[in-house]
């Protein structure tokens, strides 16, 4: 399933079971089709990088996996259309118009994929899996009795990115500007770094907004963060920057040459070298929404499934990079965390 594929074959009547009836001299002819297969549109962020659910994040494989688990099959009961931008959410609208085409039963999307599919249309019903809380409060209205086409599962909350830059002071107290490293082109980071700006105020740290899209991007945002005079680093939660794209890898690495611990609240993030991660299991999401598109198939609506928030978080800390960076983690915090990767 790597690469920008079509599931969907063409509907074609097969091995189709055909009577005749001869009345006087006129034949008429009956044909059992096979029923229409509902296509399940699936409109991701970024394009897929591993073909099984486990390694992270693996969207596509962990929703795939959720559906064959209830009972769906490619090209036998369902067709699945995957569109994907490469590297640019610039393309996001068009392929979210080209997936509304088809006229889906429903939509699967992710991330800054869910403005483009709730901009694309009012009327199919819109999975997001997952999401950011606040564009799935502004998209679905209300949490508990969604209001219009879009409901699904939330994974990163201003609560979680504030907790980041907690545990950060804690383990670094001496920390003073956080270099925020971010993709503009992602719409919930528009007002970013100036919301979390009032907790940094209390925490004594001045944050620095720092942008890149992609990795392409990221020799010049690593060029501005030096130039910044920040002694941490704050990954946002955005696809392009994080995870499997090794993009949060080759920020931990360049990080650890010049001294700076990196801090994210996606939970992969500790595990590609960073110091700190706080954040949930995304792959587990994902494979929720498939439920949330099963109920749609089968006749709910949106406003029938209430957004659901993630209610397990993992801290992870990467005690060899603390070690590299000279930073001893308090014995609390140790207590605390649910990972320690050495």
């Amino acid at each position: 399933m790597l690469g920008r594929r079509t599931f969907m074959g063409s509907v074609a009547i097969a091995a189709s079971l055909s009577a005749v009836v001869s009345v006087g001299m006129i034949e008429f002819a009956w044909a059992q089709q096979p029923a229409k297969r509902p296509i399940v549109a699936i409109l991701l962020s970024r394009a897929p990088t591993t073909p099984t659910c486990g390694a992270s994040p693996a969207s596509l494989a962990c929703f795939m996996e959720g559906m064959r688990d209830l009972g769906y099959v490619d090209g036998k009961n369902v067709a699945f259309e995957v569109r994907y931008p490469k590297g640019d959410y610039q393309a996001l609208p068009d392929l979210a118009t080209e997936l509304v085409r088809l006229r889906p039963a429903v939509i699967y999307t992710t991330g800054p994929g869910a403005d483009a599919a709730a901009n694309a249309t009012t009327t199919i019903p819109i999975i997001v899996g997952p999401g950011t809380e606040e564009a799935l409060m502004r998209l679905a209205g209300n949490f508990a009795h969604p209001t219009g086409n879009v409901t699904g599962l939330t994974l990163i909350s201003f609560e979680q990115e504030v907790k980041c830059l907690e545990f950060l002071k804690e383990l670094a107290p001496r920390t003073t500007r956080v270099a925020v490293l971010l993709n503009p082109d992602n719409p919930r980071y528009r007002n970013y770094p100036g919301v979390l700006a009032p907790r940094g105020v209390q925490l004594g740290l001045t944050l620095i907004r720092i942008e890149a899209r992609g990795l392409a991007d990221l020799p010049r945002a690593l060029t501005a963060i030096a130039a910044s005079g920040a002694n941490a680093i704050y990954i946002a939660g955005d696809p392009l920057l994080w995870g499997m794209s090794p993009g949060s890898r080759k920020v931990s690495e360049w990080a650890l040459t010049q001294r700076l611990p990196v801090v994210s609240p996606n939970a992969q993030v500790a595990a590609d070298g960073g110091l700190l991660s706080f954040g949930t299991d995304i792959n587990l999401l994902h494979g929720r929404a498939a439920i949330y598109v099963d109920k749609i198939l089968k006749g709910a609506k949106p406003a029938d499934l209430p957004v659901e928030r993630p209610s397990v978080f993992k801290l992870s800390v990467n005690t060899r990079t603390a070690n590299a960076l000279g930073i001893v983690i308090p014995q609390a915090l140790l207590l605390r965390a649910d990972e320690l990767i050495q």
